[in-house]
């Protein structure tokens, strides 16, 4: 070996590369520093790290456009999107989405490859996707079809207006309106231009996961199905790409291909937590189906827990535990409903709360305070005040008929044909304390059976119309329900026994698994076929048969009457009467069916079997001398006076705490916990045998005679024990800072200066101790690979002897290595 070219080291290390030159006497590029010292020779076929680092845009000098990561973002935000299919009908936002996606980190990627200061390309990339969605959305009101300008501010406006108006009061999957399509493309676009920008331009992409979880959020609330394990799958993968393609930039520079070998590792260390994240769900108390629990929902769009039409009702009532209490105390001598809102358009594919804004009237003070406006002279005043901290919706709750509301906060209308109170706000005060004045309807049922057919033009066309292409099982049903009967009153009466019968189950699961949750004629199609269901279907059955009976009808949505709290107010009722309070929750979301009889308007009926609570009037009277009574306190969710058992014999009923929370057996709760068990001991282990398995390949490749791996080893156990290499460090200047932090013994520092010199001779001279060239400090052919891998465990020893418990627990289970090696500028 030639040492001409070399200036002499100190005593007993041999001789070392003069300043300016590399292994084997080649020159060194400015700031390769320790980055090509610490890293052996011919383990990275790319450059070293520190030439891959992007050098500061200046004078023009083009930068990195780190397309492949930019690519990878957008795969990952494209795949996850996917999952927006269920909350949107159909596949026509995809189109538009590709563009709110794609164009804009194209402009990020030039802005990178023009040398643009990092905080400018995100900007650059949110300018582009404003004009993107103009182009998309606006194009006939803004500057060349694409430039923002005043008319694509008023545009984006009316936009908001009417996706905020569809979210309010539509169930998924909305229908794709452009208002709809807007929020989706702007909201998907920002995220792709944040995950763009932390995987990108700042190298974070692993932080860049933030933004998917954001998009996958979306299904996960408002699909009834919640995610599903097959867009889970495709979110976990687009995630996984871009990892991978990260971790691959940042080792081997621009340009280089993401390799298998690459590609494998990050699927092994990602594969059990998503299988995890799959079989989890299937054993666990609460988790029905899908990559997150049915029914367990956040309504984020509402700011509270309250009764949102866009969350459909199945939703609240799975929830594994309650939600949203909220407590009334009433003077009625009945359990009163609290009722949201109504649906009486049954035209469409899907049902949505309709806000009927040319009918409403604004202001509750306008409301009709004389009971007899109601058409319910021979009512009773009733007095219910409604106290929430947690509800939000824009729909005022209130026993029906309300004739005046006092002490609710906000600016509300009113509807007078549905009676039904809608905020003009964004959405309903959460906290709420206020007082509804209504009317309780006094009606037998020889008052009701001598009601005759309401005429034509008694209610408006929307409470009588169907679509013409009515499924034919529907048509049957009702025919075999009113079979033998001619007035309104018992048709109703024949419906609602029908529907509550020995055929007819109560259920929350059958319509998930069966495919039909929801609402719709093709739903209620289904329903009628499988005959098991929850209150929407029964609801929307009686509804629907009732109109094909010629009796207006339609569907209420609120609250059935929970459970009595046991505390009174004595003497605050419109006569003196005391209030009894009782209290409700998500699990007493609950939809009914209204129907209209000419002189009595519109009165309440009760189809779905073991819920609410059937009216007077609607109780079918036996013929038998002897009857059991049954008592709705007999179910401790359901107060009332007795009632009498109904003449068609009926199921059990279902005790709702039953009906709410899937099983929980014995075997599923241990298969649970040793999964959960598993899961802990992977997750702590996990990062133990990846560094373990690294120190093994490393133990074998230096068992041919080279320092290298030896090296690579230290300057390992010296990040994991808290002695990480500078960006100025030298091999002899990181072992001296070693020997002197760490408080190495002499026989450690020993053991550490002969590892450096076998090292420095490698990396600089080009000779491995089993190469054949002369030895050098100490370490000669054939016999250094041995000394030095002892020497190595003498140094790990002493390292770990001066370090605490807590220290050695974190470098042996967490070891930093494994993220970090050494970060240069």
């Amino acid at each position: 070996m030639d040492c001409r070219r070399r200036s002499p080291g100190p005593a007993g290390t041999g001789c070392v590369v003069a300043p300016g030159r590399g292994p084997a006497g080649r020159p060194l590029r400015r700031g390769a520093g320790m980055s090509a010292l610490l890293t052996r020779p011919g383990t990275r076929s790319g450059p070293s790290r520190s030439a891959q680092q992007p050098e500061p845009a200046s004078g023009g000098r083009r930068g990195a456009a780190n397309v492949a990561v930019g690519a990878a973002s957008a795969l990952a935000v494209l795949l996850c999107s996917l999952s927006v299919h269920g909350v949107i009908e159909g596949w026509s936002w995809l189109p538009r989405l590709l563009f709110a996606v794609l164009v804009p980190l194209a402009a990020t990627a030039g802005a990178r490859r023009l040398g643009l200061p990092q905080p400018l390309v995100p900007v650059v990339g949110t300018a582009v996707l404003i004009c993107t969605l103009a182009w998309l959305f606006a194009a006939s009101s803004s500057i060349l079809g694409f430039l923002p300008g005043p008319g694509t501010v008023a545009r984006a406006e009316a936009l908001l207006s009417e996706a905020h108006a569809v979210v309010l009061t539509e169930v998924t999957p909305v229908q794709p309106l452009p208002g709809i399509l807007f929020l989706c493309c702007a909201g998907i676009g920002l995220v792709a231009v944040l995950t763009d920008t932390l995987a990108a331009t700042l190298r974070m992409p692993a932080t860049a996961g933030l933004g998917l979880f954001a998009v996958l959020m979306i299904p996960a609330v408002l699909k009834p199905e919640s995610l599903g394990t097959g867009y889970f799958l495709l979110a976990a993968a687009g995630y996984l790409v871009l990892l991978a393609v990260g971790a691959r930039r940042e080792q081997q520079g621009p340009g280089a291909r993401v390799s298998g070998p690459w590609l494998a590792r990050a699927a092994a260390v990602c594969a059990p937590s998503l299988v995890l994240a799959v079989l989890l769900p299937s054993v666990l108390p609460g988790f029905t189906g899908g990559a997150f629990p049915e029914g367990a929902r956040f309504s984020f769009l509402s700011g509270g827990t309250g009764l949102n039409p866009v969350v459909s009702l199945g939703n609240d009532l799975r929830q594994p535990g309650s939600a949203g209490r909220i407590t009334y105390a009433t003077s009625s001598t009945e359990p009163v409903y609290l009722r949201s809102t109504t649906l009486e358009d049954f035209s469409g594919s899907r049902w949505a709360p309709d806000t009927r804004a040319d009918e409403r009237r604004e202001g509750i003070s306008t409301m009709p305070q004389d009971p007899s406006a109601s058409g319910r002279g021979q009512g009773t005043p009733v007095v219910t005040r409604i106290s929430s901290r947690t509800y939000s919706s824009p729909w005022l709750l209130a026993p029906y008929y309300p004739v005046g509301v006092t002490g609710a906060d906000g600016n509300w209308s009113w509807d007078p044909k549905t009676m039904t109170v809608l905020s003009n706000d964004a959405g309903g005060d959460v906290k709420q304390d206020y007082q509804v004045q209504s009317v309780s309807p006094q009606l037998t049922p020889e008052q009701l059976a001598g009601l005759p057919q309401a005429a034509p033009n008694s209610v408006d066309a929307v409470f009588t119309e169907l679509p013409d292409d009515l499924p034919g099982n529907i048509r049957d049903a009702a025919a075999e329900a009113v079979k033998g009967v001619s007035s309104p009153y018992d048709k109703a009466m024949a419906i609602q026994s029908y529907l509550r019968g020995p055929a007819f189950s109560y259920s929350l699961e059958a319509p998930v698994q069966g495919g039909y949750d929801g609402n719709g004629m093709s739903v209620l199609s289904e329903f009628l076929e499988r005959k098991a269901g929850y209150c929407v279907h029964f609801a929307a059955a009686m509804a629907v048969m009732a109109r094909e009976e010629g009796i207006p009808s339609r569907m209420a949505l609120g609250y059935a009457p929970g459970q009595r709290t046991g505390r009174t107010t004595e003497g605050t009722g419109p006569n003196g009467e005391p209030l009894r309070e009782y209290e409700v929750d998500s699990t007493d979301a609950h939809a009914w069916p209204e129907l209209y009889f000419e002189g009595a308007g519109w009165i309440r009926f009760e189809p779905t079997p073991s819920r609410g609570s059937v009216p007077e009037y609607a109780r079918q009277q036996t013929a038998a001398p002897a009857e059991t009574p049954i008592r709705d306190d007999d179910d401790p969710r359901i107060p009332g006076p007795p009632v009498t058992a109904p003449a068609v014999p009926q199921e059990p009923p279902l005790e709702p705490e039953t009906v709410l929370e899937p099983s929980d057996t014995p075997e599923t709760a241990w298969l649970g916990a040793l999964l959960a068990v598993l899961a802990a001991a992977g997750a702590v282990m996990t990062p133990w045998a990846m560094r373990r398995r690294r120190a093994v390949r490393r133990r074998h490749a230096a068992a041919d005679g080279r320092a290298g791996p030896v090296w690579d080893e230290l300057a390992d156990l010296g990040i994991d024990y808290g002695y990480p290499g500078r960006t100025s460090d030298t091999p002899r200047s990181y072992a001296g800072r070693l020997i002197q932090e760490a408080g190495l013994s002499p026989g450690a520092e020993e053991a550490l200066t002969r590892i450096r010199n076998s090292f420095e001779v490698e990396a600089y001279a080009g000779v491995g101790s089993g190469s054949g060239g002369g030895g050098v400090g100490g370490v000669g052919p054939g016999s250094g690979a041995a000394s030095s891998w002892a020497d190595l465990e003498t140094v790990q020893e002493d390292l770990r002897r001066g370090t605490g418990l807590l220290g050695r627990i974190h470098a042996r289970f967490l070891p930093p290595s494994l993220a970090m090696r050494f970060r240069h500028d």
